[in-house]
């Protein structure tokens, strides 16, 4: 199979002063600098202590229950006394073990991780990840992250899926040796940050930027089919996104929406910095109780730490604080949360306990068959529901509704027809209820 693919440069460099910016999983990748992630000091350290959840600890428990097998080749990684992995490595392969179980992937995922001295000794690391452009046969112009698309296509690729490093010369880190680990005041969780740049590496990322030159100063998004931009204010080339971007709505419009939001132009600047900006993802948003989850939009755009993560003032100190912006000293997160679970089940991740559900019925007891389909969609509903009457409609990646369907129930079934005329892409059913207050979104896929 011929896969056009491209590998970000290093994303982001990670600073600190009693507080840390974490950072973004996507540079762009025609300039050969790093982007950097740097925050003012708040004087805020963080004591708050996010726990796995107990269906990941079991898995935990043996490790023959992992839901993916992730690889991880460590260079310059201290060893042990006696021989054998240094606290860095046990610390950082926690981090591995702990996605291992959250995520389900029939494709090895490769991670290649390095402890090196940065040579700034405020730096704590970054992350990048390699993105393949689009699904075969799809018209989305997706660009996806490599570990994502290999699930997606059953696929796999010679390249190291993730890319991340860590600055050796600090003397502040805490490594967690289990997930009792609690970092001391005025030390920084390892394994945490290292949750965090694998998150990034999975999908949790834009393509959102600024750029000036003689546009002036404007906001962007779409790049070509190799991820890169060019000087010209309106490429043809320039019409792909990540999957983070397809969920990105500023104000209620999707950010992708050029009728509102032209690309680039300082209108969609100005949207990166109104703190309007949420997530539309079906799921997340169910996890979030029924609100749109706020993502990071300070009023001044911010390199590496703006677009591409949960707000921080909305979700600092609960169960969604990894992939907010900022990390505090003696901050302990060992879980993503079940807004970013949803999140990353919306882009297409199977989660190794089963789809996410805000009702008193798993979402694994409604089945939608065949998923791919062609024309036609079968739903078969639980008992539980199964007299309901729903308004069912299908919506596209950009959450633009494609049909909306009048349910007819036949024995606990709905039968969908004609569905030919819609392109290869990625959709999501929802199903509510007019009886209820129960909202069902499916993931599912036109071939």
């Amino acid at each position: 199979m011929n896969k056009e693919y491209i590998f970000t440069i290093l994303i982001c460099i990670i600073f600190f002063t009693s507080k840390i910016s974490s950072s973004q999983a996507v540079t762009n990748v025609t300039e050969n600098t790093p982007l950097i992630c740097e925050m003012p000091d708040t004087g805020m350290p963080n004591d708050t202590f996010v726990a796995l959840r107990d269906v990941a600890k079991q898995r935990m428990a043996s490790q023959s229950s992992l839901c993916t097998n992730i690889i991880v080749s460590y260079t310059g990684f201290p060893s042990g006394i006696p021989a054998g992995p240094g606290p860095e490595q046990i610390a950082f392969q926690l981090a591995v073990d702990i996605w291992a179980t959250l995520i389900e992937s029939s494709q090895t995922i490769y991670i290649d991780a390095n402890w090196v001295d940065t040579g700034n000794p405020n730096n704590l690391g970054g992350a990048a990840a390699t993105y393949f452009a689009g699904i075969p046969g799809s018209t989305d112009n997706i660009i996806y992250p490599a570990a994502l698309y290999e699930k997606l296509t059953n696929t796999t690729n010679s390249s190291n899926d993730i890319f991340c490093q860590f600055n050796s010369s600090r003397t502040d880190w805490f490594f967690p040796q289990d997930l009792n680990g609690d970092a001391p005041a005025g030390q920084f969780n390892f394994t945490a940050v290292v949750l965090h740049e694998i998150g990034h590496g999975l999908g949790m990322a834009g393509f959102g930027r600024t750029r000036g030159g003689i546009f002036g100063t404007q906001g962007y998004i779409r790049r070509d089919a190799n991820g890169a931009t060019t000087p010209l204010a309106d490429d043809p080339l320039a019409i792909h996104t990540t999957p983070w971007d397809t969920f990105i709505d500023s104000n209620g419009i999707s950010i992708l929406d050029e009728g509102t939001y032209p690309d680039p132009s300082t209108t969609m600047l100005s949207a990166f910095t109104n703190q309007g900006l949420t997530s539309n993802s079906p799921i997340a948003v169910g996890q979030n109780g029924g609100t749109a989850p706020r993502t990071y939009a300070p009023n001044s755009f911010v390199s590496g730490t703006s677009y591409s993560h949960w707000d921080e003032s909305t979700f600092n100190a609960t169960e969604t604080a990894l992939m907010t912006p900022f990390l505090g000293p003696g901050e302990d997160i060992y879980d993503p949360g079940n807004v970013t679970l949803g999140f990353m089940e919306d882009m297409g991740w199977t989660l190794c306990q089963g789809s996410l559900s805000t009702n008193d019925f798993a979402l694994d007891d409604l089945k939608v068959s065949p998923n791919p389909f062609t024309n036609t969609i079968t739903i078969e509903l639980p008992p539980q529901i199964a007299n309901q009457e729903f308004n069912i409609s299908i919506v596209d990646i950009n959450g633009r509704v494609i049909n909306n369907i009048e349910s007819k129930i036949r024995s606990g079934e709905v039968r969908i027809s004609n569905l030919n005329n819609l392109d290869k892409s990625i959709y999501f059913l929802k199903i509510e209820s007019t009886t209820s207050d129960i909202s069902i979104t499916k993931k599912i896929i036109k071939k």
